[in-house]
This record gives structure tokens, sequence and C-alpha cells, in this order.
């Protein structure tokens, strides 16, 4: 019978359920069911009650929303991943390597039409997918497709969904594949033993137990024994340090790990002095458990018998349980129950007194297969069990039937355990023997993170839970890869480091964001997290930048290092170059793909992108006294400006090298650099709190790297405010920059174009025409004149006093300086500080960046769309809306034409 305990908590988790079952059934109906979170209610004050109600709804409204603009992506577009049929992956490779020079675009769509399971999927929408996945994997732009490109792809996807939508922050983060080569090849099974650095390895066909100290990485000692071992533990018994193994003629053997009779220290306590075992089952027992608190082992049989041992005595006690006549491969200590959890492989758990019983207190069954781990969370009331197969199932303890399943993994259960956090015992890890593991928030039931060993690691025996190191270690024959896990991260931030850049990638629809060592990739329809890429440096990132198919990413560190990575799984594909010092910035030129970078060691330089495997240096130019802190580039203009904290403006020949002008005027250091194309002019910004435009080549020759016009931004009154970043629209013909005081503004340029063309003379316009665009021979007489270093005499220091006066300025000296010239349309406070500013053309919206950790987005008008927050309980109105339209227009387009070309070749089956 039931305890009247049961029964009430029983009682009081199926109303608990129901109320669930309600929410989601309201929130399936519009797709809104993952994200759920039951807040408790005062049941005291109606008050309380009606703001948790109030709070709800808006939390309600937000998830929908969110769910909303998932369900409208996956309606028009097909997860090739989740239909591709593995077992054809084989036939998949043949199809690949009887290319030679790879598959184009057509071909590897004729090919992945043959093996994917297709259902009610509609061809047309079929072969827009595989287009967005050639040219995810093309990352180069090659135009052609190799299997190990395609291979190396799948296998970081995962081959399962989820790895595009964890929602929350990744805790996870893989360190590098070891191997030790001393290891044996064939290994049966590992065992970890707790409070140690050791893990027990069987060998198959081998009678010895290896024990390996994983962080010293080196074989400490080699157990002998008669019979092959079936299961092995460690016990620390306050006096003496034990190694309990069971072998499968039926004996049970204890080593002293700390003997002093013995060189190696391992000596054999448990045999009689003629040799024989002392301790001998009934029958074979594969399962070990050692309860400290009662100084019992507690052994599970081949035939379902519960033993229990007195290690100090070896004899076996009189407790025996025994309620199934199947093996016995799991036992598990459940304090706050009061018993032990034994799992069996008949796919039955049982709950038991400790102390013993010829009743079991509780039966659970609902596995299908075997189990073979089972977790407990005290917090929640929850049992935990994995089966033999790919089965996660949750329990009430008390009413004897599973509550819930856990889908995601595909392969066979390696094990589980459940995730103490300093806010509770909440959340789930689970691992298969694919090496795949994934992370659950057992209120929401949601998965938080999923991620998987390295393709060096294939054949995963074990996982180690290690929490006081912050470390899961998953375990091969020889093999082993460590994941560390982060526990601190402040959920209303977009992250907890420096935020040095933040870019919105129209191709894929996302944001990628730089901070520390780490990237972090961001859902653009619902700004939440979509991945990270955790020590992707091993410096502080400085700068960053995408490449003009927007595929890749650059970054380089404090140290000078630039790296590229694959946008979609962050591998690194290349290396550039190394700067001597800190890289400052980051621009890639899009219309003949060369990536420009800028250092502290007063180098300017231009690298090739084109080739593949490796950035090839083009030209260094040198001519800064101080740090380069500022770099742009118009490729329009063929120019290149650099300034720094030595106040000069050079302005570089981008194709040539040679020194174009200089702009000169500023005395301190100069904070901002942007050209404004298509027009010849370029804005610059100094510490001072001057804001500045300069003619350029081929405007009028009087107004050529001259100041024609200058404001100081104020912020207060008289108190000015350094601008630090900037960013121009073309179309509306405006600039928007950023300020020490959190402020933006956006200026118009209207005013100012108006009155240079008013200012002009019949005999010689100063009106600024907008540039045309290069043509394909501009591009191709830049990169064959581009390769050599320039080096110019260093000019000689600014002089405050000679600052802006009139020799320095062009003909617009005469133009008025400040506001009436250069009018703000629009101002409204941002952050505490903005440090950077993108403008996201085509939409009149920019992302601001601020030393408050927050990345923000908005329109023109000032109005705020979003918030990017690295918390999954954040909950607040996204307003941003992508560019899904235009790309799957795009992608139908292309669909359409690949479809003709299938057809046109008379192989459209």
């Amino acid at each position: 019978m039931a305890t009247m305990e049961e029964v009430k908590f029983a009682k009081q988790t199926e109303n608990n359920l129901a109320t669930i079952r309600s929410y989601l059934s309201g929130l399936a109906q519009c797709g809104g069911h993952r994200k759920l979170v039951v807040k408790g209610e005062s049941t005291n004050m109606s008050n309380n009650r009606m703001q948790v109600q109030e709070r709800s709804r808006e939390r309600n409204t937000v998830i929908q929303r969110r769910e909303m603009m998932k369900e409208r992506k996956t309606q028009t577009m097909v997860d090739i991943m989740m239909i591709l049929d593995t077992s054809h992956l084989s036939d998949i490779r043949q199809e690949f390597m009887d290319e030679e020079d790879g598959l184009t675009l057509t071909a590897f769509v004729k090919v992945m039409l043959k093996y994917l399971t297709k259902n009610s999927v509609r061809e047309e929408q079929l072969v827009a997918a595989l287009c967005e996945l050639f040219a995810q994997v093309d990352v180069n732009g090659d135009a052609t497709m190799e299997w190990d490109e395609f291979y190396e792809y799948i296998h970081e996807q995962g081959m399962a969904e989820g790895a595009l939508e964890a929602s929350s922050v990744m805790r996870y983060n893989p360190k590098k594949v070891w191997e030790d080569r001393s290891l044996p090849k064939k290994v049966e099974s590992i065992s970890y033993y707790e409070s140690t650095d050791w893990i027990g390895i069987t060998i198959n066909n081998s009678l010895d137990l290896l024990i390996y100290d994983l962080f010293g990485k080196r074989h400490v000692h080699s157990l002998a024994h008669k019979a092959a071992v079936l299961a092995s533990t460690y016990i620390d018994n306050r006096v003496k340090k034990l190694i309990v193994a069971v072998t499968c003629d039926a004996s049970i053997t204890i080593w002293d790990t700390q003997s002093v009779w013995e060189a190696s220290g391992f000596a054999v306590i448990s045999n009689k002095p003629d040799g024989s075992p002392m301790m001998v089952a009934p029958d074979n027992q594969n399962t070990l458990f050692w309860d400290a608190e009662s100084a019992t082992l507690f052994t599970g049989s081949v035939n379902g018998h519960i033993l229990t041992w007195d290690i100090t005595a070896m004899e076996q006690k009189s407790v025996k349980m025994q309620a199934q006549k199947s093996a016995i491969k799991v036992i598990v200590d459940v304090p706050s129950l009061d018993g032990i959890l034994t799992g069996y492989l008949d796919g039955t758990m049982i709950l038991w007194e400790k102390g013993g019983g010829k009743k079991p207190k509780k039966v659970y069954r609902g596995h299908r297969n075997g189990i073979i781990a089972i977790a407990y969370t005290h917090e929640l009331k929850m049992i935990v069990s994995a089966g033999v197969s790919d089965e996660i199932l949750i329990w009430n303890p008390f009413v004897e039937r599973k509550l819930t399943e856990l889908h995601g993994h595909r392969a066979p259960m390696l094990g589980l355990h459940i995730v103490a956090l300093r806010t509770g015992a909440y959340q789930l890890l689970s691992a298969d023997k694919s090496g795949t593991f994934k992370v659950w928030d057992l209120r929401t039931l949601e998965c938080l993170q999923s991620f998987s060993c390295d393709a060096g690691l294939q054949d995963v025996k074990q996982y180690i839970n290690l929490p006081s190191k912050n470390l899961i270690i998953a375990a091969g024959a020889r093999k082993f890869q460590e994941f560390e896990f982060c526990f601190s991260h402040t959920p209303e931030l977009t992250d907890d480091e420096e935020i040095v850049c933040a870019l919105y990638n129209e191709v894929i629809d996302s944001f990628i964001t730089a901070a520390g060592c780490s990237v972090r990739i961001w859902d653009s329809s619902t700004g939440q997290l979509l991945k990270s890429f955790p020590d992707i440096s091993p410096y502080p990132i400085i700068s960053m930048c995408l490449d003009d198919r927007q595929r890749k990413f650059f970054i380089g560190d404090a140290q000078g290092n630039i790296t590229c990575h694959n946008y979609i799984n962050g591998v690194l594909m290349k290396s550039f170059e190394a700067h001597g010092d800190e890289v400052s910035q980051l621009v890639y030129c899009n219309l003949d793909k060369c990536l420009l970078s800028s250092s502290w060691d007063r180098h300017v330089c231009i690298h090739d992108d084109m080739d593949n495997d490796e950035g090839v240096l083009l030209r260094t130019m040198k001519g800064h006294s101080k740090d380069i802190t500022c770099l742009a580039n118009s490729f329009s203009l063929k120019l290149v400006a650099t300034s720094g904290a030595d106040g000069h403006i050079l302005v570089w020949h981008y194709g040539l090298g040679v020194l174009e002008g200089i702009c000169k005027g500023h005395s301190q250091d100069v904070t901002v650099l942007t050209f404004l194309e298509p027009f010849p002019l370029l804005l610059s910004a100094d510490i001072l709190g001057n804001v500045c435009l300069w003619g350029m080549p081929p405007a009028h020759v009087s107004l050529r790297f001259k100041c024609i016009s200058r404001i100081k931004n104020i912020l207060l009154q008289s108190v000015y405010s350094v601008v630090l970043c900037a960013a121009f629209f073309p179309e509306e013909k405006c600039v928007v920059t950023g300020d020490e005081g959190g402020e933006i503004k956006v200026r118009s340029l209207d005013v100012f174009l108006q009155n240079l063309k008013n200012f002009s003379r019949p005999d010689e316009s100063m009106e600024l025409q907008p540039v045309p665009e290069p043509q394909a021979t501009d591009i191709l007489e830049l990169r064959l004149r581009r390769r050599g270093t320039t080096s110019i005499p260093i000019p000689p220091p600014p002089n405050p006093r000679e600052s802006f006066n009139d020799s320095q300025r062009g003909t617009g000296a005469k133009l008025a300086d400040g506001d009436k010239v250069f009018p703000v349309l629009q101002q409204w406070h941002a952050h505490d500080c903005v440090r950077s500013i993108s403008a996201l053309q085509g939409k009149r919206e920019i992302i601001s960046i601020g030393f408050d950790h927050l990345v923000r987005v908005w329109s023109l008008d000032g109005r705020l769309l979003g918030t990017l927050r690295q918390g999954n309980t954040i909950f607040e109105e996204w307003l941003f809306k992508p560019g899904d339209e235009e790309k799957l227009a795009a992608l139908k387009e292309e669909a359409a034409t690949v479809m003709e070309e299938i057809k046109a070749s008379g192989d459209d089956k």
C-alpha cells in the first residue's frame, strides 16, 4: 500500500501534468510548445495572480511569434540532413568518386535526388534546399563539391536535428582529441573510478584489468585475474583505497592500491592462503555499487539477484533481493527515496529498500529494451532512465508509469547523469555510442545543446563525468576528447566578454558576434543564440569581417594572427601571414576577393583570398609613426585610408600601393574612418570630438585631401563627445554615428552636398558626383599590379596650433561648419557607450555594440528592433524581420534553372 505522502504527491503530480498538457494543447495549435515555462502563481493575493497571468500571456505571445517565424522558414525549406538515408552514404561516395574534379551544382542535385526520402516534399522545394546545401558546403565558391567536403559537412551537422536550433548558451566546449598509442587497440569496456583520475580498461581476449591515469596519461598497472573481468569499481574505505573486480568465474577480487608489500602498490587482499578467492557468488555478477553510508557492496547478477557484501570480513551478508530473472545492468542509490534503483536487461526498473526486502517498493515498466543508465533529481522528483537502444524515459517515482520520453538520439545509449548547477539540479546530460551528447532542461523538456565528438574519435566506449574539474571526457580505445563545462553567464547580456564586432549575414539570415576568444551565431528571426564557437582563437579577437559570399568569416587577434573560418561550423580553413602586433581592423573587398588588415605594428597589408589553402600576402604599406587604429577601403575610388594614434590620415592607391595624399588637420588620435561611397568623400573623427569630411579624388583638385567641413559632436551644451564609430547609407544620403556618451545620431548629407554644388563657379564645378561601379578590366588591372612593398618617409607629427586652419582647408573652407551643414535628423540613447555600428544596407537598419555587453538592432528612426541576449529565459519583443522572401525567391529561381538543366540532360529520374 502506498503511504499517504505518496498518494498526496501522486495526486499533486497528476494535477500539475494536467495543467501542463492543457498549456501544451493550446500552444501546439500555433506551434508554440517547445519553449513552455510554467511559472508558479500566488494563491493568496489576486494582484500577484493577475501579474503572473499577464507575464505568462506576454511570454506565450513572444513564444508563439518566435515559433511562427521558425515555422514559416521550415515550410519553405527542407532539412536535407533529416531526410538523407545514411545507409546510402557509400553509394553517394561512389558517385562523387566517379567525378574526378568533384560534382557541379546540377550533378550534385541529380545525385542527391536518388537517395533522399522524399515523402510528400515537392520536387522544386527539395531542389531549392539542395541548392542551399551546395552553397553551404562549397564555402570557397569554386562551384564544385568533393566527397571530403560533403562528408565533413554532414559530420559537423551531426546527422541530427537541432544543431541550428539550440536556444540556449552552449555550455560544453570541446577540446582537441588526444591519443595514447601505448594503450591496446581492442578495448572491451571502460570504467571510471570516482574520486580518482583512474579508469579501468578491459581488453578483448585478456584476463587483465588495465589501470590508466587519465590526466597523467600513463599506464598505472595491470591487474591479473584468473578469469575475464565483467565489472570493476573503486572504493575509498577511509583506511584503504580499494579496487573491486568481478570475473566470469563468479569470484570477487579486492585489490589494495596502497600496499606496502608490493613494489607496484597493488596487492590482492581477498584471497585465501592457497590463492583461492574468499568471496564467491552463486552466479556471475556483472554490476557493482558501493554504499559508503552502510559500508556495503551491492552486486547485481546475470540472473537478477542483488547480493550484499561485507568487504572487511570478506563475506556475503544476509540481505538478498530478487524480483526478476533478467540480468541487472545498473544499480543507483536514491537517498531521498530511501532506496536503490536497479535496471534490468528486460527493460524493467525496480525501486528497493536499501536495507533489504523481499518485495520491491515500486516496479516501473515501459522500456522496449534493457536499461543501461538511471539518474534521479530530487528537486524535480524525477527518475530518468536510458535504454539499450536510443530511449530516454522520464518517470514519476510514485505512480509507476512514465511521464514522457525524450527524443533526439539516433544511436544506442551510452549513459546519462544529472548536471548539478548552482541554481539546482535541473539539467540532464545524455550520451550515445556515436559520440553525440545532448543537454536537456528537465523543467521544460527542451534540448539546450547538442554536440558531438570529433571525427577522429568514432568508437566511443564510455564517457566520464568529472564535476570537480568541470569536464566530461569521451573515451575510445586509444583516443580521448574533453568537453569543458562553462557554468557562468549573465542571461540578459549578449556576452559576458567584451563584444568587439557584430555583423548581419543576409545570405544565411543570421547575426554573428565576436567576444573574447569566441564567436557566436544568432537566429535573425528570433534573436536567439544558434551556436557558439568557443575558443576559436587562442588570443582575444580584436576584429572580424565576412567574405563576399558570406560563407566565411575572418578574425584578427591580439597577437597579430589572421584566420579564416567556415561560417556554418567554425572550422579553420586557412591562415594569413601574421602581423607583429594586434590586428586593429579587417576589411574585405568583395569585388576582387582581397582581405585588408591594419595593425599596431604600423603596417597595412593586402592579402589574396582566392587561394583555397592559404592566404597570400600581396602588398605591405608602411608610413605611420604610431599604432594604426583605423582602416577604410573604397574599391570604386581605388583608395585605402589609414590613420591612428599619430593623427595623420594616409590615403593610398589600392592597386599600386603608392601614397596618393595626406589629410592633415587632426592633432590627436583618429577614432573613425569611413568612405562615403559612391561620393568621393572620407569621414573621420578624433578624440577631441571633431567630425570631418575630406574630399577625395576624383573631386575637384582644390578639394582633394582637404577638410571640406568640420563639426564638433556635442553631448551637452559645450561638452563634446568622442565619435567612436560611423556608417553610411548612400540611398538615404545619411551618416550614422555612435559616441562615447551612448548616443546614436543620424545626420543628413544632403545639405552639405547642395551647399557644395551652390558654391561652384561656371568655369569649374565643385559638385561631388557619385563615382560609377568599377568594370571587370579595372579589377583585373588591380590584381596584376598589386604585389610589392611600399614604405614612405614618416610625416612629421601634427602641430596642434595649425590644426584645421585655413592653410590646411580646401576651397570648401567658406562653407559653414557645424550642424547647419551636417544636420541631425534623429538622435537617441542606445548604450552607455557606443563602440561599433554596422549598417544593414537596403534595410534602413543598423546594429550597435555597447560597452554594456549588449548588441542591439535599430531602425534609422531610432526604433529598437531587438536585443541579442544569451539567456534562453529572457522573453521580449523581437521586431527585426530577416530577408526571407528575397532569399527564397533567389533560391527558387536557381532551383528552376537546375531542374531545367537536369531535364535537358535527359536524366531527370
